[in-house]
């Protein structure tokens, strides 16, 4: 709709108001005075409220300028002296137009204003507070529109550090990673190169993966699990057997979504802090199971344990400490990750991943 458009509307709206305010009170001077005919009694009452309701935007305009930046006792007490002047110029404006009309002079102007002014003086009020009213009502829209604009701001910048929190917490892993595959494979430059020559390739293959792993937030299970597969077919060469790692995951939950680079670094730690300092090594067992609205995800191994004392808050390595940072930022939620000893030795660490 355009601007033109919605003006005649308003100018369209407010003629209708003000006629049916002549017609309202020209019928209470019929009920009054039966001798009295419709056109009598219209060519009373019309002019007052055509008068009015020309002064009307004007008198609005008035007290939007003057009135908008005072407290409600200011502004009131201003329209005293402004009811009056306006009061006056209404019953001026019909003096000056009775020889349009064909209505004659009055024979006393005194009277001609006393009877009128008073009764004129309460349109003003009633003009005047619904003028205040509209006003403080805008005001309050707005500042509703504004308090909406800043939490939407506020929304998107917190979204924004979020994001940037968590690029900087892959941004952590993957060279955490790499460095541990690059010691893997310069085991074997020299005494087996071919292995080296093969474990060379497999890295490119899984960096190019872990590529396009790190640029979602999210990815699905079933992603997480094949990039953790490149991951301990390289670890497996480095063990040569010592070290056996099984993983089951139920099929309808290969598309759900959990975040990147999250089984890994648990796997990860489980062999470096697990089994690996075990002559005979040991297994690790991944599991994924859902429960209620959360995805059960499990890695749990046969090694060393924890120390004695041992608290995920105090003495968690990187990996362990950005798994349970992000799971609390992308999920709002604390204690989604659970590290506790086996009591055959060794440490299972649970994680709670909530369904979206």
């Amino acid at each position: 709709m355009s601007g033109v458009t919605r003006v005649l509307q308003r100018v369209l709206l407010a003629a209708l108001f003000w006629t049916a305010m002549g017609v309202f009170f020209a019928s209470q001077i019929l009920a009054l005075d039966r001798g009295a005919s419709w056109s009598e009694a219209l060519a009373l009452t019309m002019p007052r409220w055509y008068v009015w309701g020309l002064l009307t935007p004007a008198i609005f305009r008035v007290d939007r300028r003057i009135g908008g930046r005072r407290t409600l006792a200011a502004r009131v007490a201003l329209h005293l002296p402004l009811g009056v002047a306006w009061t006056c110029v209404s019953i001026v404006i019909r003096l000056v137009t009775r020889p349009l009309r064909g209505s004659p002079w009055p024979a006393s102007l005194g009277q001609f204003f006393f009877e009128r002014f008073y009764w004129d003086l309460v349109v003003y009020a009633v003009i005047a507070g619904v003028a205040i009213a509209r006003d403080y009502s805008e005001q309050v829209r707005q500042r509703e529109r504004q308090a909406h604009e800043l939490a939407l701001e506020t929304a998107d910048l917190e979204r924004r550090l979020v994001e940037a929190r968590l690029h900087s917490l892959r941004a952590q892993l993957q060279p955490h990673f790499l460095f541990n595959a690059l010691n893997t494979i310069s085991a074997f430059t020299e005494t087996n190169p071919q292995t080296a020559r093969r474990l060379m390739g497999q890295l490119g293959d899984l960096l190019r993966a872990s590529l396009t792993h790190a640029a979602k937030p999210l990815v699905t299970l079933g992603e997480e699990l094949t990039f953790l597969d490149d991951y301990l077919s390289i670890e497996s060469a480095r063990f040569e057997g010592r070290i056996t790692v099984s993983v089951h995951a139920d099929d309808d939950l290969l598309e759900v979504k959990v975040p990147g680079f999250l089984l890994q670094p648990l796997v990860e730690n489980a062999i470096r802090h697990g089994v690996a300092p075990r002559l005979s090594g040991g297994h690790i067992e991944v599991t994924a199971r859902r429960d209620g609205s959360m995805v059960k995800l499990r890695v749990r191994d046969d090694g060393v344990g924890l120390p004695p004392g041992w608290q995920l808050q105090q003495h968690a390595g990187v990996g362990l400490s950005n798994v349970a940072t992000r799971l609390e930022h992308l999920y709002g939620q604390r204690d989604l990750l659970r590290i506790a000893p086996v009591a055959a030795g060794g440490v299972d660490v649970q994680l709670d991943v909530p369904l979206t």
